[in-house]
């Protein structure tokens, strides 16, 4: 039907048209695990301390340690995500501040007599 052979089984689809989706199926996997292996190897450093410009410590290293560890067992690597649902997975950060933020607005201006 496809050739001169009858025996032989051939694919309706041209050879080149194979050849093109395995190359570009090992390009993107090949991709993929280069950003993987960028994504795990790639972390910024965490320094010992952070100072004011008056050598008062602010933060240690064990503290932004402990600050990641929060961050992934509230799960907030979705917090304000492309999704929009980053808020039913860990604490509204965002809405506490601004509800401190208020009171102590409010506080203010009530020790000036407003």
């Amino acid at each position: 039907m496809y050739g001169d052979d009858q025996n032989e089984a051939r694919l309706p689809l041209n050879q080149g048209w194979i050849q093109a989706v395995f190359l570009v199926t090992l390009f993107g996997f090949s991709a993929l695990r280069i950003l993987a292996y960028n994504t795990y190897t790639g972390q910024p450093p965490i320094i010992a301390k952070v100072t004011d410009p008056d050598g008062l410590v602010l933060f240690t290293r064990d503290a932004i340690i402990a600050g990641l560890g929060t961050f992934s067992r509230n799960g907030l690597m979705e917090y304000g995500s492309i999704f929009g649902h980053g808020a039913y997975l860990g604490p509204d950060y965002t809405a506490d501040y601004l509800h401190r933020a208020a009171s102590l607005t409010d506080d203010f201006y009530k020790h000036l007599g407003f």
